[in-house]
């Protein structure tokens, strides 16, 4: 003769274990399928708290991005000496690699002048302190050699520093079209 198991009970007390057909043939009692599935869909689901977190960082890279062009197309190298990390790299185009105290001068000098700088596609991922953004712009550059209209496809890495979103690396590549 089997012997019955028993089990507690939310009150504590024993209750004897019915054998079940259902567990026989693996089908597994509906509240363990319902308490699954919640742990289920809280673990796929980031909290809201975190959702919001990511958005406002993008829209903070966003801005970012918006100053230093604006910045860039202004000459005004006071404010990007405050958007751009200490240990930036910049590639340009033509495969240059400059730092953040050759970039500036470029634009001290006005050796390079950025006239405008049409930024469009730009996606944003951010990642814990960092963040990449990607995209494609219109630019509009004079140098001693003329005035010249080029769009280019970028990447950026963001870093975040005391609370603000800083540049450290900018490659661009000259678009086909």
């Amino acid at each position: 003769m089997a012997r019955e198991r028993s089990i507690l009970s939310p009150s504590r007390t024993l209750l004897p274990r019915a054998h079940s057909t259902s567990r026989a043939f693996g089908i597994v009692p509906s509240s363990v399928v319902v308490v699954g599935l919640i742990a289920f869909a809280t673990s796929c689901t980031p909290p809201a708290g975190r959702t919001i977190e990511r958005l406002n960082a993008e829209s903070e890279v966003r801005q970012a991005q918006r100053e230093r062009f604006e910045a860039m197309t202004k000459g005004d190298v006071a404010a990007l000496d405050t958007l751009l990390d200490d240990e930036m790299a910049y590639v340009s185009p033509r495969a240059d690699l400059q730092s953040k105290p050759q970039f500036i001068a470029t634009i001290r000098k006005q050796t390079l002048v950025y006239e405008s700088i049409a930024p469009v596609e730009v996606k944003v991922r951010v990642y814990d302190g960092l963040a990449l953004a990607t995209g494609r712009a219109q630019m509009r550059v004079r140098n001693a050699a003329g005035v010249s209209s080029f769009g280019i496809r970028f990447t950026e890495v963001y870093l975040r520093r005391d609370g603000q979103w800083l540049l450290t690396a900018w490659e661009t590549t000259r678009s086909k079209s």
